[in-house]
């Protein structure tokens, strides 16, 4: 394998994943082995201790039953009948003197003086040591006690067949570890490749997007949880990417429609202008339609750009506090004058204070929007009330006029942009308004909707969750 391949392979995420699982179970395996190994050794110390107390419990007895000689006779019959490699037996005084020993030629130089001072130190009758032997380096466990007013009792015990035991258990500790990593190696690569097929399809479903197949989707299948969220995720991004082409499609059918008409409009008064003999008067009026024009273009361009931008989320809000019922008021001021000159009757019913954490400059326009849509369509002699509530954790803006109402028809697509219903078009406007309401409503996390009944006038409800 080249080292291009091996860096290939060492950048895989399902080699990363296969390695870790492997490391993983390889190292929760050597674990599992030591703790084991751990206690099954403990288990045999304890054992191979509990039996040479058992001895030294036995012969304090028979010493205090039936006296040093008949014990020292004991001693020698077990020194004879044992394997002098496997155990030995040596009785001393408090003074150092070996009163009975068993062959100590395999067992090398045993401290008899340092265990009668630890006896006398720590005032126990019992002390255990693990020794070297002098021949083949094995070890031995050796219990030293006092059995009698002046006598000390000491009796080794080969470890041979305990380390044997070990070993056989370390042998086959090692083959299993072996064993273990090629299966683990095998277990997590499966593993590894189960985790990473959804992520798979969720790559694939990417590169045919990147072809244009826009309406590919990543099947969720239910089976881990983190994976449904990115396949959802992934799903809810492409939704919002496909919304903003298709705004960006109608932005641009729009532009090429609504554009067409003023420009046409400007290129007709130059048009004029310039083929008939005109005063100096008529080139200023020329050219004052020729700015309301611009004007007018200008200000369609900007509110489209306003909506995309709400819609897209890059509107940059700064969200502060500030009264809500002040805000309403002064739009309802602002437009008194034209309701006047309408006729209409402006009802404002609002609390005496509303505080709100918002857009300042976006609610301005949300509520000037809305409350000249009603004075608009609402026709002589008729009533525009507007009013707002907190309750139930809710902020309500609801503006309610006796208009001319909106269709059914056109009832679900007033807040398209461009979008005039039959009856408005005799009006001016171009059909943005209620777009760029919507569109700072959602872009605060609110909701707008709308009740409408033909001839009788139209409800609009703005809400709010209310901000602490």
């Amino acid at each position: 394998m080249s080292l291009k391949n091996i860096k290939s392979l060492g950048g895989s995420l399902l080699f990363r994943l296969t390695l870790l699982y492997t490391l993983a179970f390889t190292l929760l395996a050597i674990l599992s082995f030591a703790v084991l190994y751990y206690r099954i050794y403990s288990v045999t110390m304890e054992r191979m201790d509990d039996e040479l107390l058992g001895e030294i419990n036995y012969y304090s007895q028979l010493l205090a039953d039936s006296g040093l000689a008949n014990l020292q006779k004991r001693l020698i019959q077990e020194t004879d009948a044992e394997d002098p490699e496997e155990e030995f037996y040596r009785l001393i005084n408090f003074n150092g003197e070996v009163l009975t020993t068993s062959d100590m030629s395999a067992w090398g130089s045993v401290d008899w003086a340092g265990v009668v001072d630890g006896l006398k130190a720590n005032e126990i009758n019992h002390l255990f040591q693990t020794i070297s032997l002098a021949e083949d380096d094995g070890k031995a466990r050796l219990i030293s006690a006092v059995i009698g007013q002046d006598t000390i009792l000491q009796i080794g015990e080969s470890l041979e067949e305990a380390d044997e035991y070990l070993g056989i258990f370390l042998n086959l500790f090692s083959i299993l570890t072996g064993v273990l990593i090629i299966a683990s190696a095998f277990i997590g690569r499966y593993l590894a490749r189960r985790a990473l097929t959804d992520m798979a399809d969720v790559t694939r479903t990417a590169e045919d997007i990147s072809r244009g197949e826009y309406d590919r989707r990543v099947e969720v299948k239910g089976q881990f949880k983190e994976i449904d969220r990115l396949g959802l995720t992934f799903n809810h991004m492409l939704d919002r990417i496909q919304s903003l082409l298709r705004s960006m499609k109608e932005i641009n059918d729009n532009i090429a429609h609504d554009l067409r008409s003023p420009l046409a409009r400007i290129r007709g008064i130059a048009e004029m202008t310039l083929t008939e003999d005109k005063s100096m008067s008529d080139y200023k009026e020329m050219a004052i339609n020729t700015i309301e024009e611009c004007d007018s273009l200008i200000e369609m361009i900007n509110t489209m750009l306003d909506i995309t931008e709400a819609e897209a989320g890059v509107s940059g809000a700064k969200f502060t506090e500030f009264d809500l019922v002040v805000l309403i008021t002064d739009a309802c001021e602002l437009f008194r004058p034209v309701a006047d000159e309408k006729k209409l009757d402006l009802a404002v019913n609002l609390p005496e204070s509303m505080l709100f954490w918002g857009d300042i400059k976006k609610m301005q326009r949300i509520v000037t929007n809305i409350l000249e849509n009603a004075i608009k369509y609402t026709p002589e002699q008729g009533t525009v009330t507007v009013s707002a509530v907190a309750q139930n954790g809710q902020v309500r803006i609801v503006v309610k006029d006796s208009g001319i109402g909106i269709s059914e028809k056109d009832l679900p697509h007033i807040f398209e942009r461009f979008y005039r219903c039959d009856r408005s078009r005799t009006q001016g406007g171009v059909g943005l308004g209620l777009s760029l309401a919507k569109a700072f409503v959602n872009s605060m996390n609110g909701k707008i909707e709308v009740n409408s009944t033909m001839s009788m006038g139209s409800i609009f409800t703005i809400s709010f969750a209310q901000q602490p």
